[in-house]
């Protein structure tokens, strides 16, 4: 990291400080040194400059004696020189220090390879062929970096260059070696790298040595043919490579056969042009038909790709993604031809042919990749050219995640409908479920659930002109629908957002038939706790109960947490918090009685909030013993109930607290629902509760002087639903191998007798009793 922010610093530094000339200088024969070529993006042209035109001076010393003419023949990191043209002398001098174009290319191609290796290097796996990628773009983004101080005459800008000119396709085949290997188990040969690896080192020090030989310029023109030769070659041994894995795997319609192609297609599009109009031309004829900078951007063209491919996990998919590239061709074929015949019918006079294939060939490419990429960008920038669209998108993937923890018309309407009518801004929305018999309506905002039964049982819902209405299932047993209001601002829904629903009700019929299993499952679960709640039956249901009160116990544990950790805690901070406010302002009388009553307010909430944390979770029951508890609980209790409570505890009651946690939990609970019981139905002005013990038995009697159970016969099924009336408590006795007894006098009360026996426990070894029942 230190070594690449050194040559960053070093080459951009020159690059900054010293202007391009693009001058190559040749002597005669009379010791003259004049100019050989000029490069086109160089300041010498600029400047009017000529080929033949003899340099006379160079920042004021004679060209043989300044150290880019003794080096390199050319005349870089100056500013100033003296030209002989036709007998006169002129000046050139570059005065602006602004980077010109031809500097700025590799830059972005440097910061091309540097983002893709960064993307390797944090979004994709750690293997070992992902690592060998991103070196081969950390060595694309050097050659890059040291061009403009390789152009320059710098002697470490041109070693960079160079060495790593010639490492970039033997990196490029290495990875190539172990990719295979990871993706298919195909362990092939590595000598070639054993001996192209030494080769680079080689020359690099070759490099080294010819810099600091007083014949430098005949050394570096080898090396410069060695380097290009050297990338020639090792580009060559990856499409051997390819070749060789296409013969041997690539006609067995396997997806490795695709990667092949694939990867041969985009090797030959990125090293084909640099090596067939840059490299063999220099090599042959001396110069290259197309500058080495413009070429060397094909080179980015496969890695770029493969990476993305990667990283998007479409390596597999290869063959769909040409697919669809090549689609995007033959589409951008048309507006591509018509675009160049225009260009060509305006310009006809003054356009050559190579510019039309240029025109052509790049509306194609530039098309094509836009169709491509119009799902991607489509996706990205929906936020801004489709709000509406992607907050409607955003919505449905959260309704149908929280449409998975819906399991009642309760939460179907705090949760789903509240959602939906917030999306939309209309004034209210509604879930009707049509019955053969009845029908059942949830609603959330400014809705008219009269309204909407009339109309349903009209048949005119669906086409009302004030409703959207969508039906969302037909089944034997229910119709069910889902209706929406206007909007706001009193127009109908949009066709963009009755699509959108559509889509919902289909997240919404399974949540439906889902809240309807649930419903069917408890209904049976409670009639078979009522069928099975007989003694003949105990044994072989008691499993059952065991499930089902655990269940229930562990279901008010975390209630009663919940409790604790969230809304007790809020009351506290707000009433620390209106405290402060009493203290921290001068209120007058008024304001600071009107304060004074909301915290007293918060300290009822709190109560009543520590009163059902209780009765979810009696935790005094661990810490001081049953009867204590009881006395606690009905102490409160009498407060607030419309009838005295009496409780007796029995002389022996200390027997009872060396019962299990489990049997003193279940005659809390009996005795909390038969305290409930008599609030809601018994109308007595006296209840009161007997806690005995006996040789091997206590015994619980409850009695009162109310109206009977005649009167409360009638409630009997809604208490037995809601799961805290007579087939709760039976059960419980039950569970606890226990009996209940119940004596009803319509009119004068009812007496309820509760005998469960105890464990028998040893009496400190002195009464080895058996422990059997």
């Amino acid at each position: 990291m230190s070594f690449f922010l050194f040559a960053q610093i070093w080459t951009f530094t020159l690059v900054v400080k010293y202007p391009y000339w693009g001058i190559e200088l040749e002597q005669n024969s009379s010791r003259e040194w004049r100019i050989k070529s000029l490069n086109e993006d160089g300041n010498g042209i600029k400047l009017g400059l000529k080929v033949g035109d003899q340099v006379l001076e160079i920042d004021h010393m004679e060209p043989h004696l300044y150290h880019t003419v003794q080096d390199w023949s050319n005349v870089e990191q100056a500013r100033h020189l003296l030209i002989q043209r036709d007998g006169q002398e002129m000046e050139a001098t570059v005065k602006s220090r602004a980077v010109p174009l031809f500097d700025y290319i590799p830059l972005f191609e440097e910061a091309i390879c540097l983002i893709i290796a960064g993307m390797i290097r944090f979004k994709m796996p750690r293997y070992k062929s992902t690592q060998l990628l991103m070196l081969v773009f950390l060595c694309g983004a050097f050659v890059y970096m040291s061009l403009g101080a390789s152009v320059r005459g710098d002697y470490i800008g041109k070693a960079l260059i160079g060495s790593l000119t010639a490492l970039l396709p033997i990196l490029f085949l290495h990875f190539l070696l172990v990719f295979f290997e990871e993706k298919s188990n195909i362990r092939l040969s590595k000598l070639m790298l054993k001996i192209a690896y030494p080769g680079v080192c080689a020359i690099l020090l070759f490099q080294i040595v010819t810099m600091l030989s007083p014949q430098t310029i005949l050394f570096y023109q080898f090396s410069k043919i060695l380097i290009q030769l050297f990338f020639i070659i090792g580009s060559l041994c990856n499409l051997a490579l390819l070749s060789y894995m296409y013969v041997r795997h690539g006609r067995d319609g396997s997806s490795l056969s695709t990667v092949i192609k694939f990867i041969g297609m985009s090797l030959l599009v990125s090293f084909l042009p640099i090596i067939c109009l840059s490299f063999v031309p220099a090599m042959t004829i001396g110069y290259s038909l197309i500058d080495a900078i413009y070429t060397s951007l094909f080179m980015l063209f496969f890695p770029a790709s493969f990476a993305y491919l990667i990283a998007s996990d479409q390596l597999y998919d290869i063959g769909l993604v040409v697919r669809r590239f090549l689609f995007g061709c033959l589409l951008a074929l048309v507006p591509a031809s018509l675009f160049t015949g225009l260009y060509s019918a305006i310009f006809f006079r003054t356009v050559g042919k190579e510019e039309i294939i240029f025109v052509f060939l790049g509306s194609i490419l530039m098309l094509s990749t836009m169709l491509y990429s119009t799902e991607y960008l489509t996706t990205r920038l929906e936020p801004v050219f489709f709000p509406r669209k992607n907050m409607l998108n955003t919505s449905l993937r959260k309704i149908s995640k929280n449409l998975s923890t819906v399991s009642t018309m309760r939460e179907m309407k705090d949760i789903f409908l509240a959602d939906i009518v917030q999306t939309l801004e209309v004034q209210g929305g509604a879930i009707i479920c049509q019955y053969p018999d009845s029908m059942e309506i949830i609603g959330a905002g400014e809705v008219n659930i009269e309204e909407m039964e009339a109309l349903l049982e009209e048949g005119v819902l669906l086409s009302s002109p004030h409703y959207t209405c969508l039906e969302i299932s037909r089944t034997e047993e229910a119709t069910n629908y889902l209706v929406m209001t206007r909007k706001r601002t009193n127009v109908l829904l949009s066709r963009e957002e009755q699509q959108w629903l559509g889509l919902i009700t289909s997240y919404l019929e399974v949540s439906l038939e889902n809240i309807h299993l649930i419903r069917t499952l408890t209904n049976k679960l409670q009639d078979l706790s009522s069928r099975f709640s007989d003694d003949t039956s105990a044994a072989e249901f008691q499993w059952f109960r065991k499930v089902m009160f655990e269940l229930q116990e562990e279901e008010r544990v975390r209630i009663a947490s919940d409790l604790h950790d969230t809304t007790m805690q809020d009351l506290f901070f707000l009433k620390r918090r209106l405290s402060t406010l009493m203290e921290k302002y001068a209120l007058n009388q008024e304001d600071k009685e009107h304060l004074d009553n909301m915290l007293k307010f918060v300290d009822l909430i709190n109560a009543g909030l520590r009163q059902s944390c209780f009765e979810l979770n009696p935790h005094l029951l661990r810490e001081i013993g049953l009867v204590p508890t009881l006395r606690q609980y009905l102490d409160k209790e009498a407060y607030t109930a419309p009838f005295d409570i009496h409780f007796e505890p029995g002389s022996n009651t200390g027997r009872v607290e060396q019962e299990p946690l489990s049997t003193k939990r279940h005659l809390l609970r009996i005795i909390q629902e038969l305290l409930n019981n008599a609030r809601k139905h018994s109308h007595a002005s006296r209840v009161s509760f007997r806690l005995g013990a006996a040789p091997r038995e206590f015994q619980l009697i409850y009695e009162d002087d109310g109206v009977g159970m005649q009167s409360m016969g009638s409630h009997l099924p809604e208490i037995g639903g809601s799961g805290t009336g007579m087939e709760q408590m039976k059960g419980r006795v039950l569970l606890l191998r226990g009996s209940m007894e119940l004596r009803n006098k319509p009119g004068s009360g009812i007496k309820i007798s509760i005998s469960i026996p105890m464990r028998e426990v040893p009496d400190n070894g002195l009464n080895h009793q058996s422990t059997g029942r």
